[in-house]
């Protein structure tokens, strides 16, 4: 199975986006594997688990997102790879959704609904 990258600056920016500090965000990037990817340095998901993690199970779920935010931001439209990201944001969503992080699924339906017209899934049903 081909690992999915995406590159250090763009997953700041996601994390920041979230609302993390600028350490917290340090942080998450030290849990991450980087790799060299030519032109820029990448993070790919760690072999190991976020649970033996300082992070909180919203903080993971936040990480998680941005992660996903951060693939489909950096991959054509349409491809292998932004499919993989729009389906795991959803799943996220829903995990959000279900334990009570109400501010993390808005911010994931509100991104959602604001790159629609570029993914093409309007109709994914948003819980509210």
């Amino acid at each position: 199975m081909k690992r999915i990258s995406v590159p250090v600056d763009s997953m700041i920016e996601s994390l920041t986006s979230f609302g993390l500090s600028a350490e917290k965000t340090n942080d998450i990037i030290g849990l991450f594997e980087i790799v060299d990817a030519g032109d820029y340095d990448a993070l790919v998901m760690p072999a190991l688990s976020f649970n033996d993690s300082h992070l909180s199970r919203e903080e993971v779920l936040i990480t998680l997102s941005a992660f996903w935010i951060t693939v489909i931001g950096n991959t054509d439209s349409f491809s292998e790879q932004e499919l993989q990201g729009l389906g795991a944001l959803r799943s996220l969503y829903f995990v959000a959704v279900n334990l009570g992080y109400q501010n993390l699924a808005a911010w994931i339906a509100r991104y959602w609904e604001e790159t629609s017209p570029l993914h093409g899934s309007e109709l994914v049903e948003l819980w509210r």
